[in-house]
């Protein structure tokens, strides 16, 4: 596979384990398909994957997650601390070695065309494959999350790009499109005070006039009692971690609060890691071709180069 594309889809079930093992077990069954990792949050009561493979993996691999989420998950029922606008709530394709946005923007409407087709729920393109720019952020589209989506779905500036624009109150609708890669991570704070996280999340969002490319939203862990924030960086090299997470406990501070661990949230590439090393070690004059494994794939890559 000389070109890598993965998908990160995002449902409305992060409770159950027993269901997300099953779903997990029937994807790693999918031929060609390679399932790279699951991150369950029973407080957010979310689940994100991420797999990879050819696009016959990955579409079927997609169409079995969807199948086997709108028969388990019935949006009338749900509640979690995270916006969210479907079961199958955002289905984002990325472009990882060798692969271009263009190609990822081409597999996402390839895709978003087949779950409309057979699931008959309506389909948002997002994104770099949104055909409208109010679309382009899935923040827009949430807005008003699944409680508001009936009224929504009556304003044709919201009519979906496929599928039917009707109610589906047990499915609600879905959001696939084509993005570069992102990093999430949850920030747990040594406070039980929601309304804590909230107040020290708002400064720091994009959309609240703060660090461009975060969105950041707070919760409860009821069962430690620990507030939380769940950041999002949709463009980390234009927005490193390591200034999303020092401005996050620069807000904290003014309530007497501090970040008592952080939890990643999926893979992340490893360039976040070491430029967050850097930062934090006051690293200067130092280039990627010295770190010891690059060097040594570089070498290998190399020896194997077709003559």
């Amino acid at each position: 596979m000389s070109k890598i594309i993965s998908v990160v889809p995002n449902i409305s079930e992060g409770s159950d384990q027993a269901f997300i093992s099953g779903l997990v077990e029937k994807l790693q069954a999918v031929r060609g398909l390679v399932m790279l990792d699951t991150s369950r949050d029973s407080v957010r009561n979310r689940t994100v994957f991420s797999f990879s493979g050819p696009q016959e993996a990955i579409f079927a691999g997609g169409l079995l997650l969807y199948r086997e989420t709108l028969a388990r998950v019935d949006m009338r029922k749900h509640r979690g601390e995270y916006p969210r606008l479907g079961a199958v709530d955002v289905f984002p394709f990325v472009p990882l070695k060798e692969a271009t946005i263009e190609e990822t923007v081409a597999m996402s409407v390839a895709f978003a065309e087949k779950v409309a087709a057979e699931f008959q729920i309506p389909v948002y393109l997002y994104g770099e494959s949104a055909r409208f720019p109010m679309r382009r952020f899935v923040e827009n589209i949430r807005e008003g999350e699944y409680e508001g989506l009936e009224k929504k779905l009556q304003d044709p500036r919201w009519k979906p790009d496929f599928g039917p624009a009707a109610f589906r109150p047990e499915a609600g609708a879905t959001i696939i499109g084509a993005r570069y890669p992102m990093i999430s991570f949850k920030a747990v704070l040594d406070s039980p005070e929601e309304a804590v996280a909230e107040a020290i999340a708002w400064p720091i969002q994009h959309a609240c006039g703060g660090l461009a490319h975060v969105n950041a939203y707070a919760g409860l862990d009821s069962e430690h009692r620990a507030a939380q924030i769940t950041v999002t960086i949709a463009n980390y090299r234009a927005m490193p971690m390591y200034r999303a997470l020092e401005m996050l406990r620069f807000e904290a501070r003014r309530y007497g609060v501090s970040v008592r661990k952080v939890e990643m949230i999926g893979l992340v590439p490893e360039t976040a890691f070491i430029e967050s090393a850097f930062y934090y070690m006051g690293i200067q004059d130092f280039s990627f071709d010295k770190i010891l494994e690059r060097r040594i794939q570089a070498d290998i890559d190399e020896l194997n180069r077709p003559l």
